[in-house]
């Protein structure tokens, strides 16, 4: 039992690493509506990142897995963590550009 459960294991970090590296590279573009000092209407969400996410590169991420440090309230480049598995964890560059 304790065999299989590793294999298991190791298949799920292995394509979470897989995903990673699809992921990285990539920056991520996000709309949002804000004001004249690049302050937003509003407040980037979770959803608003998995929704770019699968819109962007096809792979779609739980919103549970991010982890957001800092509410994402401001026109331009942020990052964002991801934990798909205990082992695996890498930032998401986002670019936060005005729909005005």
């Amino acid at each position: 039992m304790r065999r299989s459960r590793d294999l298991k294991d190791a298949r799920n970090r292995e394509g979470a690493e897989t995903i990673a590296r699809k992921l990285v590279p990539i920056v991520f573009r996000i709309e949002a509506r804000s004001g004249t000092e690049g302050r937003l209407f509003g407040s980037v969400t979770a959803s608003d990142i998995v929704e770019a996410v699968t819109r962007q590169s096809g792979i779609e991420l739980d919103r549970r897995r991010l982890v957001i440090e800092d509410v994402i309230k401001t026109l331009g480049s942020h990052e964002v963590g991801v934990r798909l598995h205990p082992e695996v964890e890498f930032r998401l560059t986002l670019e936060v550009v005005s729909s005005n």
